[in-house]
């Protein structure tokens, strides 16, 4: 059973859990609404109760099935993702959605070590469109594209 309980599948499964609930609790205060008319809250509250079902699936299939142990010492992926993460949220409003995505694509690239730059300018190509495409076309979400200076 203590195989079982430090499987990855397990502990993924408990940690989407943990962001689902805790964002559940930040999101405790904003009014939810109905489907046909959406307050602040109803999709934040929606995502985390879906990161909730997704954790509990994946928990009780890895007690089922028990899965492979989480490497040990693989702190360069973790630094790198959250680096990323951190630079997304930090850069967006000062240097607009382009060069932040750039910046973050490739902070978390490096988690993966072997960085090729034809690869890595074609991703950044691709997801740099994706997400303006998305995002400031189709969704027209009012997020500056470049940095104030242009």
């Amino acid at each position: 059973m203590g195989r079982v309980l430090t499987s990855k599948d397990f502990l993924a499964g408990n940690l989407y859990m943990a962001f689902g609930l805790l964002g559940l609790w930040l999101g405790r205060t904003l009014d939810i609404g109905t489907a046909g008319a959406m307050e602040a809250g109803y999709f934040p509250r929606l995502v985390c109760v879906l990161l909730i079902a997704i954790g509990a699936a994946l928990a009780i299939t890895s007690l089922v099935r028990p899965g492979e142990s989480p490497d040990r010492g693989m702190w360069r992926p973790f630094i790198f993702v959250t680096l990323s993460c951190l630079a997304f949220a930090l850069l967006l409003r000062p240097l607009g959605l382009v060069v932040t995505l750039l910046i973050s694509i490739v902070l978390a690239r490096f988690a993966g070590g072997n960085i090729r730059p034809a690869a890595l300018a074609l991703l950044c190509l691709i997801l740099v469109v994706a997400n303006v495409g998305i995002f400031v076309i189709a969704m027209r979400i009012q997020i500056p594209l470049w940095p104030a200076a242009f």
